[in-house]
């Protein structure tokens, strides 16, 4: 690795994920010294064990994966915020606990070189589902997803799934972070106030892999109706329709 690499601060806000938590962080173990890393895992108090798991990944690689966990009740932009505040990294890569990256031999030399660029101030990639679980209904709802999301870059509207926001730390702090008055869409309203910072780049060449368990449990056309009435709401009151935003386990 070479020593004036920035670092990559790894940011994933979790609540009872250990089904998902430690295969997630395992990616991670042959990358942290090879690509700079640090992983920061904000947890919001869970019941199920999720601590436990990280913390015998923290032990494993102190200084590298770091647990953290605020008291009380509190949101995804909050979970976010939180582990952000923990971070040392220029380059904060706020991800969910279920998302993998099928080749980060290409996804951090490229994210690298794109924050070379001291106009980008933050990045996106497109979003599939595993594929030894993808459906066609899956293929098609991704497929039509990016679009919209790359063609939102073209009128300059910049949305973003949290699935993979990557943010210079320095103009994250400025705008200060996710607003954690939103109960959902956190992610999209972060883009959309970056935009005004500098330039945002969709590296559509990457990718990274989620979980289907949320389409499974509410169906395409419920979620998507979902998405719509909380984006609407968000542009027309600047804050979320919904009081709680269901876990999905």
């Amino acid at each position: 690795m070479n020593s004036q690499q920035p670092k990559i601060s790894v940011v994933i806000p979790c609540k009872n994920e250990s089904s998902y938590i430690a295969e997630t962080l395992a990616q991670f173990e042959p990358l942290m010294e090879k690509y700079n890393l640090e992983i920061i895992v904000s947890d919001a108090n869970s019941a199920d064990g999720t601590d436990g798991i990280v913390s015998a990944f923290s032990d494993k690689f102190p200084g590298r994966v770091v647990l953290a966990q605020k008291p009380g009740k509190q949101n995804i932009a909050i979970g976010r915020n939180y582990g952000a505040q923990q971070a040392t990294g220029d380059i904060l890569f706020h991800t969910d606990a279920d998302v993998k990256i099928p080749d980060p031999d290409r996804f951090f030399p490229d994210v690298l070189q794109t924050f070379e660029n001291p106009r980008i101030v933050a990045a996106t990639v497109p979003i599939w589902v595993y594929p030894e679980e993808a459906r066609l209904d899956d293929k098609i709802y991704h497929v039509l997803m990016n679009a919209i999301i790359r063609l939102s870059f073209f009128v300059n509207i910049y949305l973003a799934k949290g699935e993979c926001q990557l943010v210079r730390r320095s103009i994250f702090e400025k705008i200060g972070g996710y607003s954690e008055h939103l109960i959902a869409g956190e992610d999209c309203n972060l883009f959309y106030r970056l935009q005004r910072e500098g330039k945002i780049s969709y590296l559509r060449r990457l990718k990274v892999h989620h979980s289907p368990r949320r389409f499974r449990e509410y169906g395409y056309i419920k979620l998507t109706l979902i998405y719509f009435r909380e984006g609407l709401w968000m542009l027309l009151g600047k804050k979320s329709y919904v009081k709680e935003w269901k876990a999905i386990r």
